[in-house]
């Protein structure tokens, strides 16, 4: 058998191993009637020949953690007129008239050097009308069904400021056509969604002068695991958890802000007062999923030991959170990015996370206690004697709330200092909100969040008999909270705080 060709192999900025392919596949080009620009040579230098016309002048940018890891042949393989510049050599005149060889595979290598260079190539082939229209609106990425696209969209509605949401698959494509004529002032995404792992998107935008914002809901160190580019270091980003904010900023990010969810009135109010009757008075009620989606595959190859179980299950039993936070630390899980050691944490949190809400669910099953998720609940609470089939977020959910004799909140210990969607709509949707005691709560006052919250499962039946349905100390406990969310704690304030950081004048 005829061996197999040689490939060269280099060590990447995230520290693999890398091998080096070639070919039509690995070209990407951005014609122009000007001067040849080749951003990375690839392994074979003399084969790029093929891919721009003869007779032109060719400048050349290469990383130099990619040129100092090449053999003698490839420096041998490149024509002698061919001249090795800076993107500071070139203007952007320059650039914009440049017939453009990429390299495709350099940005994942060495995506700090070439992030910048290639997003304003990218940028100023944009150009091609010659005036960019600058234009007061926000792109927002998601679906009708991903998390928070409905709120922060009818936050920037009511703060008079036009959003146009795109398929967070379609940013690739349909961001560079819309940069031709029009220049947006925010892009602002949640959790990631819209922008690449190699951050290609994101040094487009930054190229083209608009503000990138991304909001963390969840632990943002999960968030950020799969990305192979350090450019989230360069973005403002909100966590809704405190916790994080020195983590991030530990980790090299620069613009990192503390903003928890909201409440979205406009929404829970009207959807409570029309929903169906789900007969619920007097019981307590627990809507959630068994676990998160994908969560196996997220996790895949993560392991607890049974002593590291064992003590966090202890934990749990002293009225302790074996929170993220601890989990880490157990784990030695730093530095958190790059590499698995996030994830391993996160599993342990994760795990522990069931066994406290199973906890909090088995230990109240016989107190009236109704559950609407997943059939798997049935198995891990065989004492549940009511559960219901799971409810959609936006239309009936509301309406369960202000039913519910009581509502209860566990909060995931993957957010050490978080709260969850509950903390908001139960009230503005017209419930009792009975919640663990995380320390995220300390954003409302002691007066609001002393008589709701319960350390040990078996706190809970207590606090129940404290407020039952249609007592006065109920009410106006729920009125206070009512009157300090809408005041303090909606999703425009949220909005409204995000463009005040962005400098977005509204």
């Amino acid at each position: 058998m005829p061996e197999r060709p040689h490939r060269l192999r280099i060590q990447t900025e995230l520290g693999h191993m890398q091998s080096l392919s070639s070919g039509t596949a690995t070209v990407l080009k951005m014609p122009g009637p000007g001067d040849v620009l080749l951003l990375g040579l690839g392994p074979t230098p003399a084969s790029l020949t093929d891919f721009f016309p003869a007779g032109r002048a060719v400048y050349v940018i290469e990383a130099p953690e990619f040129k100092s890891q090449m053999p003698d042949s490839w420096l041998e393989e490149i024509p002698e007129h061919w001249k090795f510049v800076s993107a500071d050599d070139l203007s952007d005149a320059q650039i914009r008239a440049a017939h453009i060889i990429i390299y495709r595979p350099a940005l994942r290598f060495f995506p700090s050097f070439w992030g910048k260079i290639l997003g304003r190539s990218r940028w100023l082939k944009c150009q091609t009308s010659g005036h960019i229209e600058p234009r007061r609106y926000a792109i927002l990425p998601g679906s009708e069904s991903d998390l928070l696209v409905h709120e922060i969209s009818d936050a920037l509605d009511r703060l008079s400021f036009r959003v146009r949401r795109v398929l967070p698959s379609q940013c690739p494509a349909i961001l560079p056509r819309l940069l031709q004529s029009e220049q947006p002032e925010l892009f602002l995404s949640v959790n990631f969604r819209g922008l690449d792992k190699y951050g290609e998107l994101f040094h487009l935008l930054q190229a083209a002068g608009i503000k990138v914002a991304v909001w963390c809901v969840d632990n943002p160190f999960h968030q950020i695991c799969g990305l192979r580019s350090p450019f989230w270091k360069e973005l403002t980003i909100f966590v809704t958890d405190e916790t994080f904010v020195p983590l991030l900023r530990l980790h090299g990010a620069q613009n990192v802000h503390h903003l928890p969810l909201g409440a979205w009135p406009e929404h829970c109010i009207p959807q409570a007062e029309s929903s169906t009757d789900y007969a619920l008075e007097n019981r307590l009620v627990f809507v959630g999923r068994s676990e998160f989606p994908h969560k196996k595959e997220f996790f895949a190859g993560c392991s607890m030991s049974s002593e590291l179980h064992q003590e966090g299950l202890a934990k749990l039993e002293q009225g302790e959170r074996p929170d993220f936070e601890w989990s880490a630390a157990r784990c030695q899980a730093w530095p958190m990015w790059p590499g698995p050691e996030v994830r391993r944490a996160g599993y342990v949190a994760e795990m522990l996370n069931m066994d406290y809400r199973i906890a909090c669910l088995q230990c109240n099953a016989h107190n009236r206690l109704t559950v609407f998720g997943n059939p798997e609940w049935t198995d891990l609470v065989p004492d549940l004697s009511d559960l219901r089939k799971p409810v959609d977020y936006y239309s009936a959910l509301p309406g369960i709330y202000k039913q519910a004799g009581w509502c209860l909140n566990m909060t995931s210990l993957l957010l050490p200092r978080g709260l969850t969607q509950r903390h908001f709509d139960v009230w503005i949707s017209g419930g009792f909100l009975i919640t663990d005691s995380t320390p995220g709560l300390h954003i409302f006052p002691e007066a609001l969040t002393q008589d709701i919250r319960f350390s040990s499962p078996s706190d809970i039946p207590a606090i129940m008999k404290r407020f039952p349905p249609e007592s006065t100390a109920r009410d106006d406990l729920r009125l206070e909270w009512v009157n300090l969310l809408l005041t303090e704690h909606t999703y425009v304030h949220r909005v409204g705080e995000i463009m005040n950081v962005m400098g977005v004048c509204l």
